[in-house]
């Protein structure tokens, strides 16, 4: 860890795989190994700069299941893998708000920009103990809206 900050490398992990194949790890990994699994804590408290994707088509791409296992560290079975290395809600919502061009720099809604939003149907001190994609309500990417829910039924 401390080599990786030293350099000011970055790191993109894919916290979802300590939910989706933890319980492989722990049959498969040696015990001592298991803590180096995916770290996400360690990396971001010697000021590395994180981002996360999903290595599809290898994991899920489902940003909300890999930042809740950024957050709990529990495998399928609900074993817990490296818990010096959770995230709080928001350092795992800032994973996926890297910006995809300069990994240093976090998005943010500003005038003028084009809109690369994710709106939610709750606030955040609400979604932000839940992690679910069903919170979604709308996504945009450079202005235009590429994901709306519809929660009505057909007429």
């Amino acid at each position: 860890v401390q080599m990786v900050a030293d350099r000011a490398l970055i790191v993109v992990s894919q916290p979802q795989f300590i939910a989706e194949r933890g319980d492989a790890y722990i049959r498969d990994v040696p015990v001592a190994d298991h803590a180096q699994l995916y770290r996400l804590a360690a990396f971001a408290g010697k000021g590395v700069t994180l981002a996360a994707g999903s290595d599809a088509p290898y994991g899920g791409t489902d940003p909300w299941a890999a930042m809740r296992a950024a957050v709990s560290r529990r495998t399928r079975d609900g074993a817990l893998i490296g818990p010096d290395e959770v995230l709080t809600p928001e350092a795992a919502l800032a994973l996926y708000l890297a910006d995809p061009e300069d990994l240093t720099r976090q998005r943010a809604v500003t005038v003028g920009a084009a809109a690369d939003l994710c709106l939610l149907d709750r606030p955040w001190r609400v979604a932000r103990e839940r992690l679910l994609a069903e919170d979604v309500r709308v996504v945009m990417i450079g202005g235009s809206i590429v994901h709306k829910r519809i929660d009505e039924a057909p007429v």
